[in-house]
């Protein structure tokens, strides 16, 4: 028999909500979250790009999770114990205290897959000034408060400490690692979950995919600003697909965990099932570093392969407002599915939060698994549209019974998850 992979639980952690009852109901209602850059930023930098996105603000011990832990975690890794925590309980597991840890009723046979694209660099930074100045206190004075060098600053930078937290408070002794793509971390790490399960290698997993690139200095944001990157419009909106887009919007930390099972599991569980994964593929475009290689042709075989001659319903686009890679993307849509009347209705969550990197696609993920269970479309916040392009300014009810959500990163990597509606009959 044929194995099925579904979506049973969604935890997302953003600047618009924690948990998917708010981040939804503020998704649905185009809310956004902008601050202007603090005066700190620019002590020895312009910034042309003066707005972001902040990272929410949270402590696991809200959560039941001891402090002692959470001290000696990386601001990534407290995402995505946080997220994991909050899936679960969507997904309808049982989640027992013991001591520090976890048990996780019925949770047999469990991968942990979590995509992450640059991880947080504030402890690094802190440990090496310390390092390099001890207790010289003109060099400290200028920093600010006090920089210690902190005796756990391996383990914090460590990529793999993402999905190595959850494995350790929630006792999963399955298969556990992380996967790196830039933007497309969070699509590549759910579609490898879902081949995993489709496969037979674990029958649950817990994906998505965090990312938190907070830095008091704004050391992290100049980066991006000084590749042109960032949008430069005059209250940071980032206009995916208009006319008048500069950049994307800068997004320091957000993330977001999605439980997967197989079809026959979740059902014998009673679960509530968001959505059927109906297909991954991705592919690399093997041009540049930063650019998207200027045709789309590797992206058009993407969707090609991934779409099969189906009707699509939605498509949660990359969508960074970026001014060419936008261009690009939109092009290749158009090449893909013709005229707007012929289009799928087409947004971008970046458009409303901002891009959080390897969280990004994970986040696009859920959003397009809710959009067909509760059959609605968030709307962007939009002015002077690219021309040709059935793109969604309004929220929408609407029926999908196919969905796509895509990812585009540095590097060229591509990435696309395709969704079906689930019938409880099919």
């Amino acid at each position: 028999m044929t194995r099925r992979v579904v979506v049973t639980g969604i935890g997302p952690v953003t600047a618009l909500g924690i948990g998917k009852d708010e981040f939804f109901s503020n998704i649905l209602d185009r809310k956004t979250v902008i601050c202007q850059i603090p005066p700190e930023y620019e002590k020895t930098y312009k910034f042309k790009s003066r707005y972001y996105v902040p990272k929410p603000e949270f402590s696991l011990s809200e959560y039941g999770i001891s402090t002692n832990q959470e001290d000696i975690m990386g601001e990534c890794a407290r995402f995505s114990v946080l997220g994991t925590r909050l899936a679960l309980q969507d997904a309808g597991f049982t989640i027992n205290n013991e001591d520090k840890f976890f048990k996780v009723d019925r949770l047999d046979n469990c991968s942990i897959i979590v995509g992450l694209g640059m991880s947080s660099l504030q402890t690094a930074f802190e440990s090496y000034l310390a390092h390099l100045f001890g207790k010289d206190g003109h060099v400290m004075e200028g920093y600010g408060e006090n920089v210690r060098y902190n005796r756990m600053v391996i383990p914090m930078l460590m990529p793999n400490s993402v999905s190595a937290w959850v494995s350790i408070l929630f006792r999963i002794e399955g298969a556990n690692h992380t996967v790196n793509a830039s933007c497309a971390s969070g699509t590549c790490a759910i579609g490898q979950a879902y081949l995993d399960i489709l496969n037979g290698s674990c029958s649950t997993a817990i994906t998505g995919g965090v990312e938190c690139l907070h830095e008091k200095n704004g050391a992290i944001m100049r980066g991006f600003d000084m590749l042109t990157a960032l949008t430069r419009s005059s209250d940071g909106k980032p206009f995916p697909f208009s006319k008048k887009r500069s950049g994307f919007l800068f997004n320091e930390g957000a993330g977001c965990i999605l439980i997967l099972e197989e079809l026959q599991q979740a059902r014998k569980r009673g679960a509530h099932i968001y959505a059927e994964i109906a297909g991954y593929e991705c592919n690399s475009d093997a041009y540049n570093i930063v650019q998207m290689e200027l045709s789309g042709k590797q992206i058009i075989s993407l969707l090609e392969k991934i779409i099969k001659g189906r009707k699509i319903d939605y498509l949660n686009a990359h969508g960074t407002g970026t001014i060419t890679n936008d261009q690009i993307e939109a092009e290749v849509i158009q090449q893909v599915f013709g005229d707007k009347e012929s289009q799928p209705l087409i947004n971008s969550t970046k458009g409303l939060l901002g891009h959080s990197i390897g969280a990004s696609g994970a986040i696009e993920t859920a959003v397009t698994a809710f959009s067909i269970k509760e059959s609605r479309i968030h709307g962007n916040i939009i002015e002077d549209p690219v021309d040709n392009f059935n793109l969604v300014t309004e929220p929408v009810n609407v029926s999908i019974d196919y969905a796509l959500s895509t990812s585009y990163g540095f590097g060229g990597h591509n990435a696309a998850i395709l969704f079906k509606r689930y019938e409880e009959n099919g």
